[in-house]
């Protein structure tokens, strides 16, 4: 349960994501915008009150992981993870650009605090379940935290 200080802090990063993120699709011109902004309560919850994350350590082993499979949501990630400080709140501005970081679809090799690769919708759940099932191997005390979107759950290996 939250406290009704909790609520408002996360309420409060919620509105600062959905700015970052119209801004950010807003200076490219294009994208996804519904995707994106359907999913930042989400992230406010997961990156501000749930997850364990470290920004100064994004590859920290004990983290717990975000699978987006719904990849075209990316801006709003990319937001939320620029404003937990994994990168700087300006890098938002290179969103599909050339040599940027910050690609159409999150891509785990090129962003700081993108666990997974994705864009092909329907292989998350899959990547995911992966990721936790090796975890458990592993012995690791994390969770993996998989976002998948209304139309890829009548699609490839979700369905």
């Amino acid at each position: 349960m939250l406290s009704s200080d909790q609520f408002k802090q996360l309420a409060s990063f919620a509105k600062e994501i959905r700015g970052q993120t119209l801004f950010t699709i807003g200076n490219l011109g294009v994208g996804h915008i519904g995707g994106a902004l359907s999913i930042v309560d989400l992230l406010a919850l997961l990156y501000g009150k749930v997850m364990r994350i470290d920004p100064t350590n994004p590859v920290w082993e004990e983290r717990d992981l975000l699978v987006l499979s719904k990849g075209h949501a990316g801006p709003a990630l990319y937001a939320t993870l620029a404003l937990k400080g994994f990168f700087p709140v300006e890098e938002l501005r290179t969103l599909n650009q050339g040599g940027t970081n910050l690609p159409s679809h999150c891509d785990r090799t090129k962003t700081k605090g993108i666990d997974m690769t994705t864009g092909s919708l329907g292989q998350g759940l899959s990547a995911a379940c992966g990721l936790a099932y090796a975890m458990g191997i592993d012995k690791k005390d994390a969770y993996v935290y998989a976002i998948i979107g209304d139309g890829e759950s009548q699609e490839g290996q979700n369905w």
